[in-house]
C-alpha cells in the first residue's frame, strides 16, 4: 500500500503531533498519574500498537479530559490517532480482499498456495503500524531529561520504518535551540563511495552546533540513534526509511536524514518531511545535500507557514561567521489574506532580506499580538488546516515525493 504525496505529507504531520502525545502519556504513566495501575504500566510497554494508544488516551481523564474541554492541540492528537487506526483497518480489509482473490484464482487454476505466502489469518501478511522504540529517559523527570525525544515505528502497511523527532518541550530542548554557533565538521556526503573523490564538494561544512550535538549524543543505554535503528531495519528487509519532525524535531530530522543518506547500510532513498523547522547549515552544506538529492539518495521536503518566524532563525552564526541556509524542497503555505495559497521552491543559498526578517521576528516574538499570531502559525494544527485546504493543489504536484524534484521552476498556486 503506497501513499500519495498528499497522504505522506499529512501522515508525517500527524506522526509529528503524536510524538508530543506519546511523550505526555508516558510521563503520566511513569508518575503513576493515569487512571489505573494497568494503564500506568501499559503506557510504558513497547511495542505498542495504535489501538492500544487510542484506548489509553481515551480512557484517562488527564488526557481525554483535555480533549473534552475542546483543547485544540488535544483534538489534533485524537484526530491523528484516529487517522492511523482507520488507515490500518482499511489496509487490513484490502489485504483480506486481495488474499481471497489470490485463493480464488489458485482454486480456478487447480492449485493451492502455501500459507507462508498467502497468510492464514492476515496477521502474517500485514502488521499494522506499531511503536517499537521511544527515547524519553524513562528514569528521569521532565526537567532532568538531557536528551532529545524521538520514536521509531514500524509500518507494515507501507513497508516503512519511521523515525520521528519531537519538538521543544524540555529545558534540554531549548538549550539545543539556543546554541546556534556554527560547528565545522567533515563533509558527511564524502563518506559515500560515489562522492569520496568528488573535487566539487568541500571537505568541510558548517552546521548548527546545538542541533548537531543534541542529535549525536548517546542515550541512556549509551547507544546512538543509528545503533537503535539498524537492528530494526535488519529485522524488516525491504522496508524504506522515513524521517519526520516538527520545529526542533524538524531540524533534528533533516540532519539525521542527511546522515542516514550518507551511510552504505541504510536503504535508499531516505525520505524526510519536516514542518516548521529552523535553519541547520551553511551554503556548503546545502551544496553537498543537493548531491544527495540529485543522486536519489535523499528526498527532503519542508513545509512552513508564511507568517511563522521559526523557519527564519537562526539567520547567522557569530562564531564562526556565516549565514545559515535551508536544505531540501520547500512548500510554503499562505493564509486566507494572500492572493496565493502555496509555493513550492528549492532552498535558497542564503536568507534573503535579512533586515526585513529581523524586523519581522521582533514583531512576532516581542509584541504580544505578534506572539499569538506566531504561536498559531507555528502550530501543527494550522499546518494541517492549510495542507487540507490545498489538497488538490498538492496532488497536482505529483504522486510521489520524487516528483517534486522534476520541477525546474518555482510552482505558485
Amino acid at each position: 500500500m503506497e501513499e500519495s504525496l498528499y497522504d505522506l505529507i499529512k501522515l508525517s504531520l500527524l506522526g509529528s503531533e503524536l510524538t508530543y502525545a506519546v511523550s505526555l502519556m508516558r510521563e503520566l504513566g511513569r508518575r503513576k498519574q493515569l487512571d489505573n495501575d494497568e494503564d500506568n504500566e501499559a503506557a510504558l510497554q513497547l511495542p505498542m500498537q495504535a489501538k492500544e494508544f487510542q484506548r489509553i488516551i481515551k480512557a484517562n481523564p488527564k488526557l481525554a479530559g483535555v480533549f473534552e474541554s475542546k483543547n485544540e492541540d488535544a483534538m489534533l492528537q485524537f484526530s491523528a490517532i484516529d487517522s492511523v487506526t482507520e488507515r490500518n483497518e482499511k489496509a487490513k480489509a484490502l489485504t483480506k480482499t486481495v488474499r481471497a482473490s489470490i485463493r480464488n484464482f489458485q482454486e480456478e487454476m487447480g492449485g493451492g498456495m502455501a500459507n507462508d505466502v498467502v497468510g492464514s489469518s492476515g496477521s502474517d501478511a500485514l502488521q499494522e503500524i506499531q511503536l517499537v522504540y521511544f527515547n524519553d529517559q524513562a528514569d528521569k523527570g521532565y526537567r532532568e531529561q538531557t536528551e532529545m525525544v524521538y520514536g521509531i515505528s514500524v509500518d507494515g502497511v507501507a513497508k516503512r520504518v519511521n523515525v520521528v523527532f519531537r519538538g521543544s518541550r524540555t529545558p534540554a530542548d531549548w538549550a539545543a535551540n539556543k546554541n546556534f554557533n556554527g560547528l565545522t565538521v567533515p563533509n558527511p556526503v564524502k563518506e559515500l563511495a560515489q562522492f569520496a573523490n568528488d573535487a566539487s564538494l568541500p571537505k568541510e561544512v558548517r552546521i548548527h552546533e546545538g542541533f548537531h550535538e543534541y542529535l549525536h549524543r548517546k542515550d541512556g543505554t549509551e547507544m546512538g540513534t543509528f545503533e537503535i535503528l539498524l537492528p530494526i531495519l535488519e529485522k524488516n528487509p525491504g522496508y524504506s526509511l522515513f524521517v519526520s519532525g516538527h520545529s526542533l524535531g524538524g531540524a533534528l530530522a533533516s540532519l539525521f536524514a542527511v546522515s542516514a543518506a550518507c551511510r552504505a547500510d541504510i536503504p535508499k532513498p531516505v525520505r524526510c518531511i519536516t514542518h516548521a523547522q529552523p535553519l541547520v547549515g551553511d551554503k556548503y552544506f546545502l551544496q553537498s545535500v543537493r548531491k544527495l538529492e540529485e543522486s536519489n539518495n535523499l528526498l527532503l521536503l519542508r513545509t512552513r507557514n508564511c507568517e511563522d518566524g521559526v523557519p527564519a532563525v537562526p539567520a547567522f552564526s557569530a562564531k564562526p561567521k556565516f549565514t545559515y541556509t535551508h536544505i531540501g524542497m520547500e512548500l510554503k503555505l499562505y493564509d486566507d489574506t494572500r492572493s496565493k495559497n502555496m509555493k513550492l521552491s528549492k532552498s535558497e543559498k542564503r536568507v534573503k532580506n535579512f533586515a526585513l526578517n529581523f524586523k519581522a521576528l521582533i514583531k512576532l516574538f516581542v509584541i504580544q499580538a505578534g506572539k499569538d499570531r506566531q504561536k498559531k502559525a507555528h502550530s501543527l494544527r494550522e499546518h494541517l488546516i492549510r495542507i487540507q485546504k490545498n489538497e488538490k493543489a498538492i496532488q497536482s504536484l505529483g504522486d510521489k515525493l520524487e516528483d517534486l524534484y522534476s520541477k525546474t521552476e518555482n510552482v505558485i498556486m
